[in-house]
Protein backbone atom coordinates (compact mmCIF):
# COMPACT_ATOMS: atom_id res chain seq x y z
CA UNK A 1 0.00 0.00 0.00
CA UNK A 2 1.30 3.45 -0.87
CA UNK A 3 2.98 5.38 1.93
CA UNK A 4 3.73 8.57 0.02
CA UNK A 5 4.26 11.76 1.96
CA UNK A 6 1.04 13.66 2.59
CA UNK A 7 0.73 17.07 0.94
CA UNK A 8 -0.67 20.02 2.83
CA UNK A 9 -3.69 21.78 1.39
CA UNK A 10 -2.85 25.44 0.76
CA UNK A 11 -5.55 27.95 1.62
CA UNK A 12 -6.70 30.54 -0.90
CA UNK A 13 -9.42 33.15 -1.05
CA UNK A 14 -12.16 30.57 -1.67
CA UNK A 15 -14.76 30.50 1.08
CA UNK A 16 -15.49 26.79 0.60
CA UNK A 17 -13.16 24.15 -0.82
CA UNK A 18 -13.01 20.33 -0.87
CA UNK A 19 -9.98 18.62 0.67
CA UNK A 20 -8.52 15.94 -1.56
CA UNK A 21 -5.23 15.33 0.28
CA UNK A 22 -5.53 13.32 3.47
CA UNK A 23 -4.06 10.25 5.13
CA UNK A 24 -5.80 7.47 7.05
CA UNK A 25 -4.83 5.06 9.81
CA UNK A 26 -6.92 2.14 11.14
CA UNK A 27 -7.73 2.72 14.79
CA UNK A 28 -6.37 0.29 17.35
CA UNK A 29 -7.63 2.08 20.39
CA UNK A 30 -5.17 4.95 19.99
CA UNK A 31 -5.42 8.17 21.92
CA UNK A 32 -4.75 11.56 20.39
CA UNK A 33 -1.52 11.80 22.35
CA UNK A 34 -0.18 8.60 20.84
CA UNK A 35 -1.34 9.56 17.35
CA UNK A 36 0.63 12.78 17.65
CA UNK A 37 3.73 11.41 19.36
CA UNK A 38 4.18 7.89 17.94
CA UNK A 39 6.23 8.20 14.74
CA UNK A 40 5.92 4.50 14.04
CA UNK A 41 2.22 4.85 13.16
CA UNK A 42 1.93 4.88 9.39
CA UNK A 43 -0.87 6.97 7.81
CA UNK A 44 -1.69 5.93 4.23
CA UNK A 45 -2.22 8.84 1.84
CA UNK A 46 -5.65 9.07 0.15
CA UNK A 47 -6.60 5.52 1.08
CA UNK A 48 -10.19 4.19 1.33
CA UNK A 49 -12.20 3.35 4.41
CA UNK A 50 -13.11 -0.35 4.73
CA UNK A 51 -15.92 -0.97 7.25
CA UNK A 52 -15.60 -4.74 6.86
CA UNK A 53 -12.03 -4.67 8.17
CA UNK A 54 -12.01 -1.82 10.68
CA UNK A 55 -14.58 -0.27 13.00
CA UNK A 56 -12.95 3.20 13.05
CA UNK A 57 -10.23 5.20 11.35
CA UNK A 58 -8.00 8.16 12.05
CA UNK A 59 -7.93 10.73 9.25
CA UNK A 60 -5.08 13.23 9.11
CA UNK A 61 -5.47 16.57 7.31
CA UNK A 62 -2.70 19.15 6.80
CA UNK A 63 -3.69 22.73 5.90
CA UNK A 64 -1.21 25.48 5.06
CA UNK A 65 -2.45 28.93 6.06
CA UNK A 66 -0.22 31.41 4.20
CA UNK A 67 -2.08 34.44 5.47
CA UNK A 68 -0.86 36.64 8.29
CA UNK A 69 -3.99 36.20 10.37
CA UNK A 70 -5.67 33.24 11.96
CA UNK A 71 -9.25 32.40 11.02
CA UNK A 72 -12.01 30.09 12.16
CA UNK A 73 -13.06 27.34 9.80
CA UNK A 74 -15.59 24.54 9.68
CA UNK A 75 -14.90 21.08 8.43
CA UNK A 76 -17.32 18.34 7.35
CA UNK A 77 -16.37 14.68 7.03
CA UNK A 78 -18.74 12.41 5.15
CA UNK A 79 -20.07 9.99 6.28
CA UNK A 80 -20.80 11.59 9.62
CA UNK A 81 -22.00 8.87 11.96
CA UNK A 82 -19.82 9.63 14.95
CA UNK A 83 -16.82 11.82 14.12
CA UNK A 84 -14.38 13.44 16.56
CA UNK A 85 -12.22 16.38 15.45
CA UNK A 86 -8.92 17.01 17.24
CA UNK A 87 -7.12 20.33 16.73
CA UNK A 88 -4.36 22.06 18.66
CA UNK A 89 -5.34 25.11 20.69
CA UNK A 90 -2.25 27.33 21.00
CA UNK A 91 -3.84 29.43 23.70
CA UNK A 92 -4.38 26.42 25.95
CA UNK A 93 -1.33 24.54 24.64
CA UNK A 94 -3.31 21.31 24.22
CA UNK A 95 -5.36 19.29 21.79
CA UNK A 96 -9.08 19.96 21.88
CA UNK A 97 -11.80 17.53 20.75
CA UNK A 98 -15.18 18.20 19.14
CA UNK A 99 -17.76 15.56 18.24
CA UNK A 100 -20.29 15.61 15.40
CA UNK A 101 -22.53 13.16 13.57
CA UNK A 102 -25.99 11.65 13.47
CA UNK A 103 -25.31 9.58 16.59
CA UNK A 104 -24.00 12.61 18.44
CA UNK A 105 -26.72 15.13 17.76
CA UNK A 106 -26.18 18.85 18.23
CA UNK A 107 -23.77 19.56 21.06
CA UNK A 108 -24.24 23.26 20.34
CA UNK A 109 -27.97 24.12 20.13
CA UNK A 110 -27.14 27.38 18.39
CA UNK A 111 -26.24 25.48 15.22
CA UNK A 112 -28.63 23.42 13.12
CA UNK A 113 -26.30 21.01 11.28
CA UNK A 114 -25.05 17.86 12.99
CA UNK A 115 -21.98 17.30 10.79
CA UNK A 116 -20.17 20.62 11.21
CA UNK A 117 -17.00 20.79 13.34
CA UNK A 118 -15.20 24.08 14.11
CA UNK A 119 -11.51 24.88 14.60
CA UNK A 120 -8.99 27.72 14.21
CA UNK A 121 -6.32 27.87 11.50
CA UNK A 122 -3.22 29.62 12.80
CA UNK A 123 -1.46 32.27 10.67
CA UNK A 124 1.55 31.48 8.48
CA UNK A 125 1.75 27.83 9.53
CA UNK A 126 0.80 24.34 8.59
CA UNK A 127 -2.12 23.22 10.74
CA UNK A 128 -2.68 19.52 11.33
CA UNK A 129 -6.15 18.13 12.08
CA UNK A 130 -7.09 14.63 13.14
CA UNK A 131 -10.59 13.22 12.74
CA UNK A 132 -11.53 9.92 14.29
CA UNK A 133 -14.34 8.43 12.19
CA UNK A 134 -16.58 5.60 13.44
CA UNK A 135 -17.53 3.32 10.50
CA UNK A 136 -18.79 0.28 12.40
CA UNK A 137 -22.50 0.89 11.55
CA UNK A 138 -21.49 0.86 7.85
CA UNK A 139 -20.26 -2.74 8.05
CA UNK A 140 -23.43 -4.00 6.34
CA UNK A 141 -22.25 -2.09 3.26
CA UNK A 142 -19.44 -4.36 2.03
CA UNK A 143 -17.72 -1.88 -0.27
CA UNK A 144 -14.78 0.37 0.52
CA UNK A 145 -15.15 4.11 -0.04
CA UNK A 146 -13.13 7.26 0.14
CA UNK A 147 -14.14 9.91 2.68
CA UNK A 148 -15.39 13.29 1.54
CA UNK A 149 -13.97 16.32 3.33
CA UNK A 150 -15.28 19.86 2.95
CA UNK A 151 -13.67 23.04 4.36
CA UNK A 152 -15.48 26.38 4.75
CA UNK A 153 -14.82 29.65 6.51
CA UNK A 154 -16.85 29.84 9.69
CA UNK A 155 -17.71 33.50 9.08
CA UNK A 156 -19.38 32.50 5.82
CA UNK A 157 -21.12 29.58 7.51
CA UNK A 158 -22.30 31.76 10.40
CA UNK A 159 -23.51 34.45 8.05
CA UNK A 160 -25.39 31.88 6.04
CA UNK A 161 -26.80 30.31 9.19
CA UNK A 162 -27.92 33.68 10.53
CA UNK A 163 -29.59 34.52 7.22
CA UNK A 164 -31.42 31.20 7.17
CA UNK A 165 -32.41 31.58 10.81
CA UNK A 166 -33.77 35.10 10.25
CA UNK A 167 -35.67 33.91 7.17
CA UNK A 168 -37.07 30.97 9.10
CA UNK A 169 -38.09 33.11 12.10
CA UNK A 170 -39.69 35.72 9.84
CA UNK A 171 -41.61 33.15 7.82
CA UNK A 172 -42.65 31.27 10.96
CA UNK A 173 -43.78 34.49 12.63
CA UNK A 174 -45.90 35.48 9.64
CA UNK A 175 -47.40 32.01 9.47
CA UNK A 176 -48.06 31.93 13.20
CA UNK A 177 -49.68 35.37 13.12
CA UNK A 178 -52.02 34.40 10.30
CA UNK A 179 -52.59 31.00 11.88
CA UNK A 180 -53.79 32.51 15.17
CA UNK A 181 -55.96 35.03 13.34
CA UNK A 182 -57.60 32.37 11.20
CA UNK A 183 -57.89 30.05 14.19
CA UNK A 184 -60.04 32.72 15.84
CA UNK A 185 -62.09 32.99 12.64
CA UNK A 186 -62.58 29.25 12.54
CA UNK A 187 -63.84 29.02 16.12
CA UNK A 188 -66.10 32.00 15.40
CA UNK A 189 -67.73 30.66 12.21
CA UNK A 190 -66.77 26.94 12.10
CA UNK A 191 -66.02 27.27 8.40
CA UNK A 192 -64.37 24.11 7.03
CA UNK A 193 -62.58 26.12 4.36
CA UNK A 194 -60.75 28.05 7.08
CA UNK A 195 -59.99 24.75 8.84
CA UNK A 196 -58.27 23.36 5.73
CA UNK A 197 -56.36 26.62 5.40
CA UNK A 198 -55.17 26.19 9.01
CA UNK A 199 -54.05 22.63 8.24
CA UNK A 200 -52.06 23.86 5.24
CA UNK A 201 -50.47 26.60 7.39
CA UNK A 202 -49.58 24.11 10.12
CA UNK A 203 -48.02 21.85 7.51
CA UNK A 204 -46.09 24.81 6.12
CA UNK A 205 -44.66 25.65 9.55
CA UNK A 206 -43.62 22.03 10.11
CA UNK A 207 -42.15 21.80 6.63
CA UNK A 208 -39.93 24.89 6.71
CA UNK A 209 -38.74 24.03 10.23
CA UNK A 210 -37.76 20.51 9.18
CA UNK A 211 -36.43 21.69 5.82
CA UNK A 212 -34.00 23.96 7.67
CA UNK A 213 -33.19 21.25 10.29
CA UNK A 214 -34.29 23.52 13.15
CA UNK A 215 -36.14 20.79 15.01
CA UNK A 216 -32.77 19.52 16.27
CA UNK A 217 -32.19 22.79 18.12
CA UNK A 218 -34.97 21.97 20.60
CA UNK A 219 -35.81 18.29 20.08
CA UNK A 220 -33.79 15.06 20.24
CA UNK A 221 -33.61 13.72 16.69
CA UNK A 222 -33.36 9.92 16.55
CA UNK A 223 -32.04 8.30 13.36
CA UNK A 224 -34.20 5.51 11.93
CA UNK A 225 -32.03 4.30 9.03
CA UNK A 226 -29.16 5.28 6.74
CA UNK A 227 -27.69 4.23 3.42
CA UNK A 228 -24.37 4.66 1.65
CA UNK A 229 -23.58 4.28 -2.05
CA UNK A 230 -20.35 2.67 -3.36
CA UNK A 231 -19.17 6.18 -4.25
CA UNK A 232 -19.36 7.16 -0.58
CA UNK A 233 -22.58 9.20 -0.88
CA UNK A 234 -24.28 9.04 2.50
CA UNK A 235 -28.03 9.39 3.20
CA UNK A 236 -29.97 8.92 6.42
CA UNK A 237 -33.59 9.14 7.58
CA UNK A 238 -34.30 10.65 10.98
CA UNK A 239 -37.15 12.29 12.89
CA UNK A 240 -36.49 15.54 11.05
CA UNK A 241 -37.02 13.76 7.70
CA UNK A 242 -40.19 12.18 9.05
CA UNK A 243 -41.52 15.59 10.12
CA UNK A 244 -40.64 16.98 6.70
CA UNK A 245 -42.76 14.30 5.07
CA UNK A 246 -45.56 14.99 7.56
CA UNK A 247 -45.41 18.72 6.81
CA UNK A 248 -45.63 18.12 3.05
CA UNK A 249 -48.57 15.77 3.53
CA UNK A 250 -50.40 18.34 5.64
CA UNK A 251 -49.69 21.09 3.10
CA UNK A 252 -50.94 18.97 0.19
CA UNK A 253 -53.97 17.76 2.13
CA UNK A 254 -54.85 21.30 3.24
CA UNK A 255 -54.37 22.75 -0.25
CA UNK A 256 -56.45 20.09 -1.98
CA UNK A 257 -59.30 20.13 0.56
CA UNK A 258 -59.18 23.93 0.64
CA UNK A 259 -59.49 24.02 -3.16
CA UNK A 260 -62.36 21.53 -3.16
CA UNK A 261 -64.19 23.35 -0.36
CA UNK A 262 -63.55 26.90 -1.61
CA UNK A 263 -64.66 26.20 -5.19
CA UNK A 264 -67.27 23.61 -4.14
CA UNK A 265 -65.87 21.32 -6.83
CA UNK A 266 -68.19 18.46 -5.85
CA UNK A 267 -71.02 20.38 -7.56
CA UNK A 268 -69.26 22.91 -9.80
CA UNK A 269 -66.36 20.79 -11.15
CA UNK A 270 -67.21 17.12 -10.46
CA UNK A 271 -64.59 15.63 -12.81
CA UNK A 272 -61.78 17.81 -11.45
CA UNK A 273 -63.00 17.04 -7.93
CA UNK A 274 -62.49 13.31 -8.50
CA UNK A 275 -59.04 13.93 -9.99
CA UNK A 276 -58.05 15.97 -6.93
CA UNK A 277 -59.48 13.40 -4.51
CA UNK A 278 -57.82 10.36 -6.06
CA UNK A 279 -54.61 12.25 -6.87
CA UNK A 280 -54.26 13.11 -3.18
CA UNK A 281 -54.95 9.52 -2.16
CA UNK A 282 -52.28 8.20 -4.51
CA UNK A 283 -49.75 10.77 -3.30
CA UNK A 284 -50.54 10.07 0.37
CA UNK A 285 -50.35 6.29 -0.13
CA UNK A 286 -46.99 6.50 -1.92
CA UNK A 287 -45.58 8.87 0.71
CA UNK A 288 -46.76 6.73 3.63
CA UNK A 289 -45.24 3.60 2.06
CA UNK A 290 -41.91 5.40 1.59
CA UNK A 291 -41.98 6.69 5.17
CA UNK A 292 -42.78 3.21 6.50
CA UNK A 293 -39.85 1.68 4.60
CA UNK A 294 -37.47 4.44 5.71
CA UNK A 295 -38.48 4.11 9.35
CA UNK A 296 -38.60 0.33 9.68
CA UNK A 297 -36.22 -1.13 7.08
CA UNK A 298 -33.71 1.00 5.22
CA UNK A 299 -33.17 4.52 3.98
CA UNK A 300 -34.38 4.66 0.37
CA UNK A 301 -34.44 8.45 0.04
CA UNK A 302 -31.77 8.36 -2.66
CA UNK A 303 -34.05 6.26 -4.86
CA UNK A 304 -37.49 7.72 -4.09
CA UNK A 305 -36.98 11.46 -3.63
CA UNK A 306 -37.00 12.15 -7.36
CA UNK A 307 -40.30 10.30 -7.87
CA UNK A 308 -41.86 11.90 -4.80
CA UNK A 309 -41.11 15.31 -6.24
CA UNK A 310 -42.47 14.32 -9.65
CA UNK A 311 -45.77 13.19 -8.11
CA UNK A 312 -45.91 16.40 -6.05
CA UNK A 313 -45.20 18.37 -9.24
CA UNK A 314 -48.13 16.70 -11.01
CA UNK A 315 -50.40 17.31 -8.02
CA UNK A 316 -49.50 21.02 -7.94
CA UNK A 317 -50.20 21.30 -11.69
CA UNK A 318 -53.60 19.66 -11.11
CA UNK A 319 -54.44 22.16 -8.34
CA UNK A 320 -53.48 25.08 -10.59
CA UNK A 321 -55.55 23.67 -13.47
CA UNK A 322 -58.57 23.31 -11.18
CA UNK A 323 -58.17 26.93 -10.05
CA UNK A 324 -58.03 28.06 -13.68
CA UNK A 325 -61.09 25.93 -14.52
CA UNK A 326 -62.97 27.51 -11.63
CA UNK A 327 -62.06 30.97 -12.89
CA UNK A 328 -63.16 30.09 -16.44
CA UNK A 329 -66.47 28.74 -15.11
CA UNK A 330 -66.89 32.02 -13.20
CA UNK A 331 -67.36 30.33 -9.84
CA UNK A 332 -67.93 32.99 -7.12
CA UNK A 333 -64.64 34.35 -5.65
CA UNK A 334 -62.61 32.07 -7.97
CA UNK A 335 -60.54 35.00 -9.26
CA UNK A 336 -59.00 35.95 -5.89
CA UNK A 337 -58.57 32.27 -5.12
CA UNK A 338 -56.63 31.76 -8.34
CA UNK A 339 -54.39 34.75 -7.58
CA UNK A 340 -53.91 33.50 -4.01
CA UNK A 341 -52.86 30.11 -5.37
CA UNK A 342 -50.47 31.35 -8.05
CA UNK A 343 -47.57 32.57 -5.91
CA UNK A 344 -47.50 29.87 -3.20
CA UNK A 345 -48.03 27.11 -5.74
CA UNK A 346 -45.37 28.61 -7.99
CA UNK A 347 -43.06 28.60 -4.98
CA UNK A 348 -43.89 24.96 -4.28
CA UNK A 349 -43.51 24.27 -7.99
CA UNK A 350 -40.11 25.95 -7.93
CA UNK A 351 -38.96 23.80 -4.98
CA UNK A 352 -40.12 20.64 -6.75
CA UNK A 353 -38.55 21.61 -10.09
CA UNK A 354 -35.33 22.54 -8.29
CA UNK A 355 -35.18 19.14 -6.59
CA UNK A 356 -36.13 17.27 -9.76
CA UNK A 357 -33.94 19.00 -12.32
CA UNK A 358 -31.14 20.56 -10.23
CA UNK A 359 -30.46 18.72 -6.98
CA UNK A 360 -32.27 17.50 -3.89
CA UNK A 361 -29.14 17.35 -1.72
CA UNK A 362 -29.18 20.99 -0.63
CA UNK A 363 -31.51 23.28 1.28
CA UNK A 364 -29.86 26.57 0.45
CA UNK A 365 -32.82 27.94 -1.53
CA UNK A 366 -35.32 30.39 0.01
CA UNK A 367 -38.22 29.05 -2.01
CA UNK A 368 -39.94 27.33 0.98
CA UNK A 369 -40.10 30.59 2.94
CA UNK A 370 -41.38 32.40 -0.13
CA UNK A 371 -44.03 29.74 -0.71
CA UNK A 372 -45.41 29.72 2.84
CA UNK A 373 -45.39 33.50 3.23
CA UNK A 374 -47.08 33.93 -0.16
CA UNK A 375 -49.57 31.32 0.93
CA UNK A 376 -50.32 33.18 4.17
CA UNK A 377 -50.88 36.51 2.42
CA UNK A 378 -52.62 35.16 -0.66
CA UNK A 379 -55.09 32.95 1.08
CA UNK A 380 -55.87 35.55 3.70
CA UNK A 381 -56.89 37.88 0.87
CA UNK A 382 -58.86 35.05 -0.74
CA UNK A 383 -60.62 34.27 2.53
CA UNK A 384 -61.48 37.94 3.01
CA UNK A 385 -62.95 38.01 -0.50
CA UNK A 386 -64.81 34.79 0.18
CA UNK A 387 -66.11 36.24 3.44
CA UNK A 388 -67.47 39.25 1.53
CA UNK A 389 -69.10 36.94 -0.99
CA UNK A 390 -70.62 34.92 1.85
CA UNK A 391 -71.81 38.13 3.53
CA UNK A 392 -73.45 39.26 0.28
CA UNK A 393 -75.03 35.84 -0.08
CA UNK A 394 -76.16 36.06 3.54
CA UNK A 395 -77.75 39.47 2.92
CA UNK A 396 -79.45 38.13 -0.18
CA UNK A 397 -80.70 35.16 1.80
CA UNK A 398 -81.90 37.48 4.58
CA UNK A 399 -83.85 39.51 2.00
CA UNK A 400 -85.19 36.31 0.52
CA UNK A 401 -86.09 35.08 4.00
CA UNK A 402 -87.91 38.33 4.74
CA UNK A 403 -89.75 38.02 1.44
CA UNK A 404 -90.65 34.43 2.24
CA UNK A 405 -91.84 35.51 5.70
CA UNK A 406 -93.99 38.21 4.08
CA UNK A 407 -95.32 35.65 1.61
CA UNK A 408 -96.06 33.28 4.49
CA UNK A 409 -97.95 36.03 6.32
CA UNK A 410 -99.80 36.85 3.12
CA UNK A 411 -100.67 33.20 2.65
CA UNK A 412 -101.85 33.04 6.25
CA UNK A 413 -104.13 36.04 5.61
CA UNK A 414 -105.41 34.42 2.43
CA UNK A 415 -105.92 31.22 4.39
CA UNK A 416 -107.89 33.10 7.04
CA UNK A 417 -110.01 34.78 4.33
CA UNK A 418 -110.64 31.41 2.73
CA UNK A 419 -111.58 29.97 6.11
CA UNK A 420 -113.98 32.86 6.70
CA UNK A 421 -115.39 32.40 3.22
CA UNK A 422 -115.77 28.70 3.85
CA UNK A 423 -117.47 29.42 7.14
CA UNK A 424 -119.83 31.80 5.32
CA UNK A 425 -120.50 29.22 2.64
CA UNK A 426 -121.05 26.54 5.27
CA UNK A 427 -123.42 28.86 7.13
CA UNK A 428 -125.31 29.60 3.91
CA UNK A 429 -125.36 25.89 3.14
CA UNK A 430 -126.73 25.22 6.60
CA UNK A 431 -129.32 27.93 6.09
CA UNK A 432 -130.16 26.55 2.66
CA UNK A 433 -130.38 23.09 4.15
CA UNK A 434 -132.75 24.33 6.84
CA UNK A 435 -134.76 26.22 4.19
CA UNK A 436 -134.88 23.14 1.99
CA UNK A 437 -135.93 21.07 4.93
CA UNK A 438 -138.71 23.58 5.65
CA UNK A 439 -139.70 23.60 2.00
CA UNK A 440 -139.64 19.83 1.99
CA UNK A 441 -141.83 19.81 5.07
CA UNK A 442 -144.21 22.33 3.45
CA UNK A 443 -144.18 20.27 0.27
CA UNK A 444 -145.03 17.16 2.21
CA UNK A 445 -147.83 19.02 4.03
CA UNK A 446 -149.20 20.40 0.74
CA UNK A 447 -148.98 16.97 -0.87
CA UNK A 448 -150.87 15.50 2.05
CA UNK A 449 -153.39 18.37 1.84
CA UNK A 450 -153.74 17.89 -1.91
CA UNK A 451 -154.21 14.17 -1.49
CA UNK A 452 -156.70 14.78 1.30
CA UNK A 453 -158.64 17.35 -0.73
CA UNK A 454 -158.67 15.14 -3.78
CA UNK A 455 -159.84 12.18 -1.73
CA UNK A 456 -162.52 14.31 -0.11
CA UNK A 457 -163.76 15.54 -3.48
CA UNK A 458 -163.78 12.04 -4.85
CA UNK A 459 -165.65 10.67 -1.82
CA UNK A 460 -168.10 13.57 -1.79
CA UNK A 461 -168.92 13.20 -5.45
CA UNK A 462 -169.23 9.46 -5.09
CA UNK A 463 -171.60 9.96 -2.19
CA UNK A 464 -173.61 12.55 -4.10
CA UNK A 465 -173.66 10.27 -7.11
CA UNK A 466 -174.96 7.45 -4.94
CA UNK A 467 -177.70 9.68 -3.49
CA UNK A 468 -178.61 10.79 -6.98
CA UNK A 469 -178.76 7.18 -8.14
CA UNK A 470 -180.90 6.24 -5.16
CA UNK A 471 -183.38 9.05 -5.93
CA UNK A 472 -183.43 8.01 -9.56
CA UNK A 473 -183.97 4.39 -8.57
CA UNK A 474 -186.86 5.46 -6.23
CA UNK A 475 -188.46 7.52 -9.00
CA UNK A 476 -188.26 4.58 -11.34
CA UNK A 477 -189.89 2.26 -8.81
CA UNK A 478 -192.64 4.72 -7.94
CA UNK A 479 -193.15 6.80 -11.04
CA UNK A 480 -196.54 7.86 -9.95
CA UNK A 481 -195.41 8.96 -6.55
CA UNK A 482 -192.69 11.44 -7.43
CA UNK A 483 -192.33 13.94 -4.70
CA UNK A 484 -191.57 17.54 -5.56
CA UNK A 485 -189.12 17.73 -2.67
CA UNK A 486 -187.07 14.88 -4.11
CA UNK A 487 -186.88 16.68 -7.42
CA UNK A 488 -185.41 19.68 -5.60
CA UNK A 489 -182.90 17.45 -3.85
CA UNK A 490 -181.86 15.87 -7.16
CA UNK A 491 -181.40 19.32 -8.65
CA UNK A 492 -179.20 20.28 -5.67
CA UNK A 493 -177.13 17.10 -6.04
CA UNK A 494 -176.51 17.81 -9.73
CA UNK A 495 -175.35 21.31 -8.95
CA UNK A 496 -173.01 20.13 -6.14
CA UNK A 497 -171.27 17.73 -8.48
CA UNK A 498 -170.02 20.72 -10.41
CA UNK A 499 -169.17 23.20 -7.62
CA UNK A 500 -166.28 25.47 -8.53
CA UNK A 501 -165.40 25.92 -4.90
CA UNK A 502 -164.06 22.36 -4.79
CA UNK A 503 -161.94 22.98 -7.86
CA UNK A 504 -160.61 26.24 -6.42
CA UNK A 505 -159.61 24.50 -3.22
CA UNK A 506 -157.96 21.70 -5.22
CA UNK A 507 -156.19 24.19 -7.46
CA UNK A 508 -154.79 26.08 -4.44
CA UNK A 509 -153.18 22.98 -2.95
CA UNK A 510 -152.06 21.79 -6.38
CA UNK A 511 -150.10 24.99 -7.10
CA UNK A 512 -148.42 24.83 -3.67
CA UNK A 513 -147.04 21.46 -4.66
CA UNK A 514 -146.48 22.32 -8.35
CA UNK A 515 -145.74 26.07 -8.56
CA UNK A 516 -146.52 27.83 -11.87
CA UNK A 517 -147.97 24.65 -13.33
CA UNK A 518 -151.12 26.22 -14.79
CA UNK A 519 -149.39 29.39 -16.06
CA UNK A 520 -146.68 27.40 -17.81
CA UNK A 521 -149.25 24.95 -19.21
CA UNK A 522 -151.38 27.77 -20.69
CA UNK A 523 -148.20 29.48 -21.97
CA UNK A 524 -147.37 26.39 -23.97
CA UNK A 525 -150.98 25.51 -24.88
CA UNK A 526 -153.08 28.68 -24.80
CA UNK A 527 -155.97 27.02 -26.68
CA UNK A 528 -156.87 24.69 -23.80
CA UNK A 529 -160.30 25.20 -22.22
CA UNK A 530 -160.96 25.40 -18.51
CA UNK A 531 -162.26 21.84 -18.38
CA UNK A 532 -159.25 20.57 -20.40
CA UNK A 533 -156.84 22.28 -17.97
CA UNK A 534 -158.71 20.71 -15.09
CA UNK A 535 -158.63 17.33 -16.76
CA UNK A 536 -154.85 17.57 -17.48
CA UNK A 537 -154.20 18.50 -13.83
CA UNK A 538 -155.99 15.31 -12.73
CA UNK A 539 -153.90 13.32 -15.19
CA UNK A 540 -150.74 14.97 -13.87
CA UNK A 541 -151.25 13.74 -10.29
CA UNK A 542 -151.89 10.25 -11.65
CA UNK A 543 -155.58 9.96 -10.68
CA UNK A 544 -157.24 6.90 -12.08
CA UNK A 545 -159.91 7.09 -14.79
CA UNK A 546 -162.51 6.04 -12.28
CA UNK A 547 -161.42 8.76 -9.80
CA UNK A 548 -161.51 11.43 -12.51
CA UNK A 549 -164.92 10.22 -13.63
CA UNK A 550 -166.20 10.60 -10.05
CA UNK A 551 -164.78 14.11 -9.82
CA UNK A 552 -166.33 15.17 -13.13
CA UNK A 553 -169.57 13.24 -12.61
CA UNK A 554 -169.17 11.39 -15.91
CA UNK A 555 -168.69 7.77 -16.82
CA UNK A 556 -165.08 6.39 -17.15
CA UNK A 557 -165.47 5.91 -20.90
CA UNK A 558 -166.04 9.62 -21.35
CA UNK A 559 -162.84 10.27 -19.37
CA UNK A 560 -160.81 7.99 -21.66
CA UNK A 561 -162.19 9.65 -24.77
CA UNK A 562 -161.54 13.11 -23.32
CA UNK A 563 -157.95 12.06 -22.51
CA UNK A 564 -157.31 10.94 -26.09
CA UNK A 565 -158.70 14.15 -27.51
CA UNK A 566 -156.65 16.22 -25.04
CA UNK A 567 -153.35 14.43 -25.86
CA UNK A 568 -154.02 14.77 -29.54
CA UNK A 569 -154.75 18.46 -29.15
CA UNK A 570 -151.56 18.97 -27.10
CA UNK A 571 -149.55 16.78 -29.55
CA UNK A 572 -147.79 14.88 -26.74
CA UNK A 573 -147.48 11.27 -25.75
CA UNK A 574 -148.40 9.93 -22.35
CA UNK A 575 -144.76 9.52 -21.34
CA UNK A 576 -144.09 13.25 -21.89
CA UNK A 577 -146.66 14.44 -19.38
CA UNK A 578 -144.15 14.44 -16.50
CA UNK A 579 -141.91 16.92 -18.30
CA UNK A 580 -144.54 19.60 -17.92
CA UNK A 581 -144.01 19.74 -14.14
Amino acid sequence: MATLAQRAHVLNDSVSVPIHDYAILPDRGYTIDRIVSDSTLRFVVNDSLRPLKESSYWIKISINNPFSYQEKYNVWLFPYLNNTLYYFDTNLGQWKAQKAGIYVGLPDKSQRTIARMSFVLHAKSINTLYIKADVLPLRKFTHAFRPEIQLRKQAVTDNRENTLRVAWIAALSVLLLFFLNNLYLYFSFRDKTVLFYLIAQLGGMIYITSYRYFFGTFLPIPVFSFWMAPSGKFEYYDLNSLLQHAGILLVMFGYIRLTRSYLNTTKTLPIQDKILKYGWRIYALVTLCIVLINVTFSCITEFTLLYENIIALLLIIIILSVCVAGYVRKIPASGPFLMANVFPLLGMLGITVFHVFVTFHTNETFMPEFAVVAQAFGFSIALVTRTKVLQNDLKAKEIETQKLAFDVRELEMVKKLIELENQKINAEMDQEKIRNELLQQNLQINQRELASTTLYMVQKNEMLAQLKKQIQDSNQQFPDNKHQGLKGIESILNSNLYLDSDWSKFKLHFEQVHPNFFSELLAKHPSLTKNEVRLFAYFHINLSTKEIAALLNVDPGSVRRAKSRLYKKMAISAKDIDTLD
